[in-house]
């Protein structure tokens, strides 16, 4: 079926990518192994076009539990769980389903796409790729698309003008742990957690970065994604890049405890709704407890907080460009702005850098 779109699992991501091919005429297989999921899901596309302004009865939707209806498809688009072994037994399935596949994309954050594709057959690793969305799929316009070793120009090229066909604006990226977005908004979020453990409220923190003119701070940014995606994907990096990528205790005891952000009403700030994006968290008096934090007003400036959240992005930014993720250094300013939600008005975050401190 040449038009139509087969998408890999029925969770937040892979609802809010089968609305945003919805929303431009493109046919929609949704399989998911969970009937429940699948029962749960026009719905939640429905809730999706909504808050975009658009009305829709999702009638080129179509949910489906039989792999062999996703094969059929001339695009698939695996959007499940960030752990490699999940993705490539689910790569096993589709193969049970059909010898061949002509484009297989994956939705991975942080994990190569080379080593996702080590098990696929050589035909497979040819017509596959990263495809990767970002959070709220509905309002970020960029879209990665990541080469791994024997992926095929042909195969990057359909995955260029997919992403055209739904209006999203695609970068070129080399594969690589975080790839180029996670890599530079890694810091971003790792220097807040330890703002936060050095006793700045969070509440202070998240008005700061806003009045910078972020979209959203970092916790709430967490709080959205989902803690447990978070940690596990500052896991991939710190194994990458131990020197630079620290633990947070306060992460994982959120984890631990289960608040995983607004899928589950709490992480580090409170939801009423559970729907991806909708509405701002409010602050919970039990949190300082909870995680034993500082109880100390903290004497740092709201400069010296914006220098602790931003420019570890500009340098690992700079990296990125040095270790050939990205070759163009205007890239790195579209991502972090189109994706991010970094203030157009200052360039972008390496436009930004550059004018604060120029390098040697």
């Amino acid at each position: 079926m040449s038009n139509s779109v087969a998408i890999l699992g029925a969770g937040l991501m892979g609802t809010a990518i089968a609305a945003a091919h919805l929303r431009y005429g493109v046919p929609v297989l949704l399989y998911d192994s969970s009937p429940e999921a699948l029962e749960n899901a026009p719905r939640r596309i429905v809730d999706e076009l909504r808050l975009q302004n658009i009305s829709d009865d999702v009638r080129a939707l179509r949910c489906s539990i039989d792999p062999t209806e996703a094969a059929r498809r001339s695009i698939v688009i695996e959007t499940i769980t960030e752990k490699i072994k999940a993705k490539r037994k689910l790569y096993r399935l589709l193969q049970t389903a059909t010898d061949s596949i002509p484009y297989l994309f994956s939705n991975t954050s942080t994990i190569s796409i080379s080593s996702l594709a080590e098990e696929l057959p050589d035909a497979w690793r040819r017509n596959f790729c990263g495809f990767h969305f970002f959070h709220p799929v509905r309002e970020r316009s960029l879209l990665e698309i990541i080469s791994g070793t024997e992926t095929a120009a042909a195969t990057v090229e359909a995955a260029r003008r997919h992403a055209l066909r739904i209006s999203k604006q695609p970068i070129l990226v080399k594969d690589g742990p975080g790839f180029l977005v996670n890599r530079i908004l890694n810091p971003y979020l790792t220097g807040a957690l330890r703002l936060l453990a050095e006793g700045v409220a969070l509440e202070r923190i998240e008005r700061i970065a806003v009045e910078f003119g972020m979209k959203m701070g970092p916790f709430r940014i967490m709080d959205e994604i989902g803690l447990d995606v978070v940690m596990h994907a500052g896991w991939i990096l710190f194994k990458a890049f131990p020197e630079r990528v620290p633990h947070s205790p306060e992460l994982i005891r959120l984890v631990e405890l289960g608040r995983l952000g607004r899928k589950t009403g709490r992480g580090f700030m409170v939801y009423s709704s559970a729907a991806s994006w909708d509405g701002d968290g409010e602050s919970d008096p039990e949190l300082s407890e909870l995680l034993g934090l500082r109880k100390t007003s903290s004497n740092i400036s709201e400069a010296e907080i914006v220098e602790k959240l931003f420019r570890g992005m500009y340098e690992e930014a700079l990296r990125c460009l040095d270790d050939g993720i990205i070759t163009d250094p205007a890239d790195a300013d579209l991502a972090s702005i189109h994706a991010l939600g970094f203030p157009a008005e200052r360039g972008g975050i390496l436009q930004w850098g550059t004018a604060i401190q120029p390098p040697p």
